[in-house]
């Protein structure tokens, strides 16, 4: 039997490629993460003319590549492609449609006008194509998911030379610290970091925060009081909205964030 990922363990995973992908320091790595995060949005055999439209736009991306980027260079480049994995999470067809554009695809399915017998066969009958398909694009997505979690684990386990993820532990105790008056100019990546006051609320803002910085501390935030994140403060609060809100706009993050009574 075809055994597949959940579709909480593929959101999670799917989110967690994400966060890796501003961390690639090379073009190729960058470009082959971004199409395996492609396959994964786009499994489905009906997803694939879409599928083909994203890849090229991902290449397209990846083409002004420098020959030496510099670490600007790339985390411009993982925008772009973070734009085009966003665009696919916003196409693909859901479920539903995408089995009522399975049946129209198969005409032959639709009974025929002058119904004759036919010689019966075997319920199991692999040599359809529909049910060929299905077994081969099943294997396909094991396959594809297999690769995306060796490759993410080999890249999980190496830290990036500018990123460390006690930083981001220092800079969640720093908003919370903060928010009780006095806080210091800047915060521990450098941006400005800003207390004001609404209807007697604390409000911290903590300006040029690395968005990887900003999706790893978001949830831990939220957990803990009011959160908005580039100006937006999402209604129901997941680690997957956060994520694209840190990501939303070029360059660095800026978060409000106030204590809850």
């Amino acid at each position: 039997m075809e055994k597949q990922a959940a579709p909480a363990d593929s959101k999670d995973f799917f989110l967690e490629i994400i966060r890796a992908l501003p961390k690639m320091h090379h073009p190729d790595k960058l470009e082959e993460l971004s199409l395996l995060a492609l396959s994964l949005l786009l499994r489905r055999t009906e997803s694939q003319p879409l599928r083909n439209e994203l890849a090229e736009k991902i290449k397209a991306v990846m083409a002004a590549a420098p020959p030496q980027p510099t670490p600007e260079a790339m985390r411009n480049l993982a925008r772009g492609c973070i734009r085009v994995l966003r665009e696919a999470k916003k196409r693909r067809l859901p479920r539903a449609a995408q089995e009522i554009a399975l049946s129209h695809s198969h005409p032959h399915s639709q009974p025929h006008p002058h119904p004759h017998p036919h010689p019966h066969h075997p319920a199991t009958d692999t040599g359809s194509p529909r049910l060929v398909n299905r077994i081969l694009w099943g294997l396909a997505g094991g396959v594809v998911l297999a690769v995306l979690i060796g490759a993410y684990i080999e890249w999980k386990s190496r830290s990036a030379d500018d990123y460390d993820p006690k930083e981001t532990l220092k800079f969640v105790e720093q908003i919370i610290e903060s928010a009780q008056g006095h806080p210091p100019p800047t915060h521990v990546f450098g941006g400005a970091l800003e207390l004001a006051s609404m209807n007697g609320v604390p409000v911290v803002i903590a300006r040029g925060v690395p968005p990887r910085v900003c999706a790893a501390s978001g949830m831990r935030l939220a957990r803990k009081g009011l959160l908005s994140v580039n100006g937006e403060t999402p209604q129901r609060v997941s680690s997957a909205l956060i994520t694209e809100l840190c990501y939303k706009e070029t360059g660095a993050a800026t978060i409000m964030w106030a204590p809850t009574k």
